[in-house]
Parts: C-alpha cells; structure tokens; sequence
C-alpha cells in the first residue's frame, strides 16, 4: 500500500483529466528522441499514482514514468531535476538505483504538457511482497547504508512537498470540512481520531537529516537471485528526518500476511540489518516508536483523501480505517 499526502491544498477534480491517457502519438514523439533504436511497443503499466509505460524497443526495454498532470502527484521540472540529482549521488557511493537516461541531446528530463518525468532502463527484478526475516533484515541494511551516505546532504534543486507533522496537521486543518461531508464510514470518529493522535505527536528539531526516500517499502525493493538488485520510486522523496524514513519503512516492511499484524521479529531484523549500516542514535531511539505510529497516521489520512477525491474506492477507505484503528494499537505494544 502506498499512497502520501502533499502540503498544496487539493480541490475537488476531474481525475480523469488529471490521469487521463497520453495519445500514443505523444510518446512515440518523445521516444523518437532517444537513442534506443526502434521502437516496437510502448504499454500502459499499472503504478499507484504516476504515469508509466514499460517500452519495448530495438535496444532493449525501458520504464518510461510521468506524473500526472496535477493533483497529489504532480512534479515540477525542477523536482525531477532534484531527484534525479539525488539518485546520482548515491549512485556513485554504491546505493543501488537505476539512473535515467539522456535523449540523443543530452536532455533526461521529459515533459508532455505538465505531465514531467524521465526514462531509465527496465531492471528485469521484482517486489517480494512477503520477505522472509533474512530479506527484511538485508533491506534494513540496505536503508541504512542509504542514510549512512545520505546524511547532511541536500539537493540544489529544491523538492517543495514535504510529509512531516506539520504537512499533515495542515492538510487536516484545510481538507477536514470536505471530508466530514463525505460519505466515508465512521468519518467523524475517524478525523477526530486523527486529529487527536496527530495533536500528541511531537519531534525535535535535532534529529538527523538528509535527502530521504519516503516511500522505502516492499514493492519499491526489486530482487533477483535472492539479493537486491535496486531500490526505485524515489518521487517522494526530500530533505528531512532520516528517522522519518526509518518510521515509514518499519511500517511497509514489519505488517505481515497481507497488512494483518505487527510482527516484532520483522521489526528487530530490519533494526538490526539497519544498524549494521547506520547506528540509530539515542535521541533518534526515543521517538522511534512514535514515527512508525505518525507514518500509520499520515498513510490513514493519505488513503482517505484518496477515497475522497480520486474515485471513493472501497479498498482505500478500508486501508485509512485499519491504519487508523487496527495498525495503530498494535504499534503500541512494540517496545526498542
């Protein structure tokens, strides 16, 4: 499951224009550009949000993404340009990510209309959706090595959207009449529930900080021959608390068997992979707890927004509610 809230306030839309289909006229246009030689197809993929295409050409296959047009998702030239800055970065310190490629003019960035991303090669990898203890324990090692070399560091591009306290509190405070009006279940105990949880949270300035992943989950971990070939879907990614990145993936990682349970041996292997990396300080140890139960909070806000205003689909309302209710609680018995 992922999905994130962003700091604009949204209105109600269109989403059928905001993720409507790109001619396929416009893509052949753009890949005509890149030195892959002929192109056979080029195929709508199914993702959580963005635009992609997996194309098939003379020179191999490729992952061509684009996010929407507006919208929760919808990226500037220059917050691509700063993701892609930071996936060189840590390219080249042994963080596995997959670069973009340039076009014959030397340009990665691509742009149709308002829709901007870029191109890179398709990785021939998949997700585990059910790792073992051993697997949650390397991708923890994998997450600390990342912060490890991550640390301080700060694109030049700027990346504006943000999902810390502040950014959810805000988004809370400007969407809760919409929402309160909506026909999701139990909606005023669900925002109240929200509010009150979000309103106990609060975390130091101090902590250490980075260029962070955000979304650092199982189907954003590619796998081949039992070792992680990459890390991808970096498109939420910003400066911030790297304990807030550690929060966020000890929730994607440590739910087991479909979202039913917290299991606390998940969660001490990816701890201990991370630390093997990265040693998790003493002030970061004492809110630890805490952000897993804030990125709990701020997916159950994210997915009732979603419920609200991209199509009310059922599953999303579902997912807010168990964040908000089931994961929640069971967060509170885990002791670090």
């Amino acid at each position: 499951m992922s999905s994130s809230l962003t700091s604009p306030i949204l209105k109600k839309r269109n989403m059928t224009r905001i993720y409507k289909k790109i001619s396929a006229g416009k893509i052949f246009k753009i890949l005509e550009r890149f030195n892959i030689g002929v192109v056979v197809k080029a195929e709508r993929i199914k993702t959580s949000g963005n635009i992609a295409y997996l194309v098939t050409a003379e020179k191999g296959r490729y992952f061509l993404r684009l996010c929407p047009a507006e919208g929760l998702r919808w990226r500037s030239k220059n917050e691509i340009a700063a993701e892609i800055e930071l996936l060189k970065y840590v390219k080249k310190r042994g963080v596995p990510v997959i670069l973009p490629i340039a076009d014959k003019s030397g340009h990665e960035i691509i742009s149709i209309g308002r829709c901007n991303g870029y191109m890179r090669p398709f990785i021939d990898a998949a997700e585990k959706l059910s790792p073992t203890i051993a697997e949650t324990r390397a991708a923890g090692r994998i997450l600390g090595g990342f912060h490890k070399k991550i640390k301080g560091y700060k694109t030049k591009n700027a990346r504006k959207h943000i999902f810390d306290v502040s950014a959810a509190r805000r988004y809370l405070r400007a969407h809760k009449k919409e929402i309160l009006k909506s026909n999701f279940k139990n909606v005023v105990e669900f925002v109240g529930l929200i509010g009150k949880e979000l309103s106990a949270l609060n975390f130091p300035k101090i902590l250490p900080t980075g260029m962070i992943h955000e979304d650092f989950g199982k189907r954003h971990v590619l796998w081949r021959g039992g070792k992680i070939a990459a890390v991808v879907d970096f498109d939420r990614s910003y400066y911030g608390s790297l304990l807030f990145d550690l929060g966020q993936a000890l929730r994607g990682w440590c739910f087991v068997d479909d979202w039913k349970k917290w299991s606390v041996r998940h969660f001490r292997a990816f701890i201990d992979g991370y630390q093997s990396e990265r040693k998790v300080t003493k002030i970061e140890k004492k809110y630890l707890i805490d952000v897993i139960r804030f990125g709990i909070l701020e997916r159950a806000l994210a997915f009732c927004s979603r419920f609200v205003y991209s199509g009310q689909k059922k599953a999303d309302e579902a997912y807010a509610w168990k964040s908000a209710t089931t994961l929640l609680s069971q967060i509170s018995r885990v002791e670090f």
